[in-house]
């Protein structure tokens, strides 16, 4: 596996309302998104995340979603959801203080595809607001056949990005 993943983009956010990362194409038939250290510079904000077509982020209201969400203050609720313009990555609220952040790893599927459905597959950890420790094991699609080329990540209500760092891998053939 040494050399199998390779670094297409990086990005790294200090402010600003949106993070978008792209450079996804038919190169690879799987690519990997990893970011860390997401911090929102609002208390209480969701993180969500549309796909990008051309670099534009796609806000049709065609995206669905089914994850479990691992906590440590309450039973483990499935969450779902269809019909929507964005994919969530939380939805506890991300908070500002010292050790609040969002982490996780995506793998993207058939985003270079005109012919299907661009889906990807969520592992996510993050600490919110109230000092919570939770996990997000999903995935979600958007059911609108057409080629995309990324990720555009945004806040809740227009928070803006205190931090973070968006890296795009693809999976060599």
């Amino acid at each position: 596996m040494s050399g199998s993943l390779v670094l297409i983009n990086e990005v790294n956010v200090t402010s600003g309302a949106t993070a978008s990362i792209t450079g996804i194409d038919s190169t690879y038939d799987v690519y990997k998104l990893q970011f860390n250290n997401v911090v929102a510079d609002t208390d209480d904000k969701d993180l969500n995340f549309r796909f990008t077509v051309s670099g534009t982020a796609d806000d049709s209201a065609n995206y669905s979603y089914g994850a479990f969400e691992f906590r440590d203050d309450i039973s483990f609720p499935n969450r779902n959801g269809t019909g929507s313009t964005y994919l969530p990555v939380n939805i506890s609220g991300q908070g500002t203080n010292t050790g609040e952040s969002c982490n996780g790893i995506m793998y993207a599927f058939n985003h270079a595809n005109a012919g299907d459905f661009s889906f990807v597959t969520m592992e996510i950890v993050s600490e919110d607001f109230a000092d919570r420790l939770m996990g997000w094991q999903g995935g979600g699609a958007l059911l609108e056949k057409q080629a995309t080329d990324g990720f555009e990540f945004f806040w809740e209500s227009s928070a803006n990005f205190a931090s973070g760092t968006f890296r795009l891998y693809g999976f060599s053939k």
